[in-house]
């Protein structure tokens, strides 16, 4: 009997043995390379190629529209438009900060200012922006802005030199607009932005989209009216060509110290560089970096200035700002930050062969980077030529006349640039378009086979 117990305790421990060895087979990854904590600490950066950014940096305005009377003008050269942001904008100091304003109604002042950012703002950058001279608790505050208007106040019964401006910072879209808050900037400063607009020989007449069509603005504050350009556009197509991004230090930053790491290649060329929780695969121009965390019942969300400020200092970590990317979308829902690139100030859209490489997009769970896409080329021209396309409203009528949209639909309408690869894949044009936003996205407005270039007299 003692015999017999023996052999089933040997047994037992024989098929334990044996199990033991094949979880172990089974989890078992050979490690290829192993970060050095001496080379993790030098090479965490794009030194040379890259640059660290500020708030400011990220966020300038896309457009700045003058109003006099029932006209609307903006800056013709972009330079303008940025050092108005960068010496005028940036040096307002503001003070009497409310933020329970009351509605206004744009149409009823004369003399505006209008800025209009590329995305929607917490209202929590405006202390990065400009100068605050008053202290006042928005942590809190879950509000957005994407316009800012100047208006000018005469006072009754007074001098015009006495005359006070206000900033309203408005959230609009396509279903309105909600003024979110109002501040007071001194007379000099609202008088010197106000006069830029004397100065029509820099500026470009504009056309709202509404008067163009005849449509009734979609509420009473006329606050989040589509600027065209009333005549047609001169403008630069430029040849791109390509410098690699070193992948290397993007991961030494984002991998933990002295991480141990698998490393393999797909059939399809792409390189995979992997721990148990962590993957990132290198495309030819591209990468895609995912970070397994399990879920947490108790998990809390990062605002949107969060979120906003995390993503800035995640990617300054590396210096990763290798061309013009400005804040395109902030997604608290789904804890997201997308950058878009621009050149030469104007945002630039993808296509089907250029996927994914004219953007960034972080998300973000329980403050960690959950995910990391981006390009690995730093663009730079080696060609410019100029062309004409049409002017805003020859495009409004082209749809109206088309009626295969209701115009009613139209929530953005501007120029942009698609980023396109040539046959040999060593370069890139990009090519000035007409663009629409709808709900379902930015599209082009005219198809490949029809031109939307003006005719040049």
């Amino acid at each position: 009997m003692k015999k017999e117990t023996m052999k089933s305790v040997t047994l037992v421990i024989l098929i334990a043995f044996s199990l033991v060895l094949t979880v172990a087979l089974w989890t078992y990854q050979p490690v290829n390379e192993t970060l050095e904590e001496d080379v993790f600490i030098e090479d965490t950066k794009l030194e040379e190629i890259g640059s660290e950014r500020a708030i400011p940096n990220l966020v300038p305005p896309d457009k700045v529209v003058f109003h006099e009377q029932n006209s609307f003008f903006t800056f013709k050269d972009n330079i303008d438009r940025t050092a108005f942001y960068q010496k005028q904008m940036q040096q307002w100091n503001l003070s009497n900060l409310d933020t329970s304003p009351r509605t206004i109604n744009v149409d009823n002042h004369s003399e505006i200012v209008e800025i209009i950012f590329p995305a929607h703002l917490p209202i929590q950058v405006i202390s990065d922006i400009f100068q605050v001279n008053e202290s006042i608790p928005m942590e809190g505050l879950q509000a957005n802005f994407n316009r800012i208007f100047l208006l000018r106040h005469s006072q009754e019964g007074s001098a015009a030199s006495s005359a006070s401006y206000d900033l309203w910072f408005v959230n609009s879209d396509a279903e309105g607009s909600e003024i979110t808050l109002q501040a007071d900037i001194s007379a000099a400063s609202g008088e010197r932005a106000i006069q830029e607009v004397d100065n029509k020989d820099e500026l470009v007449e504009m056309s709202r989209v509404a008067d163009v069509l005849q449509i009734d603005p979609e509420d009473g504050t006329n606050a989040s009216h589509i600027y065209v350009p009333k005549n047609s556009v001169s403008i630069s197509e430029y040849v791109l060509q390509t410098g690699a991004v070193n992948v290397k230090p993007i991961q030494n930053d984002i991998f933990p110290s002295n991480t141990r790491v698998f490393k393999s290649r797909t059939n399809s060329g792409e390189n995979i560089t992997k721990t148990f929780q962590r993957r990132l695969t290198q495309y030819d121009k591209r990468m895609e970096y995912d970070l397994t965390i399990p879920n947490s019942a108790n998990q809390k969300n990062l605002t949107e200035y969060e979120l906003f400020v995390q993503s800035m200092e995640d990617i300054n970590s590396h210096l990763g700002w290798t061309d013009d990317y400005r804040l395109n979308s902030i997604l608290s829902g789904r804890d997201e930050v997308r950058y878009r690139l621009y050149f030469n100030d104007r945002p630039v859209l993808e296509n089907v062969d250029t996927y994914k490489l004219a953007s960034i997009q972080l998300s973000y769970q329980q403050g960690q980077i959950q995910e990391y896409d981006r390009p690995l080329v730093q663009y730079s021209s080696i060609n410019e030529s100029q062309t004409n396309l049409l002017s805003g409203e020859e495009v409004l009528l082209d749809l109206q006349q088309e009626g295969e949209l209701e115009t009613s639909r139209i929530r953005d309408l501007e120029i942009m640039y698609t980023l396109e690869e040539q046959r040999s894949e060593l370069v890139y044009s990009l090519i000035p378009e007409w663009y629409m936003l709808t709900n379902s996205g930015w599209t082009k407005v005219y198809p490949e086979e029809r031109s939307q270039n003006a005719e040049v007299s």
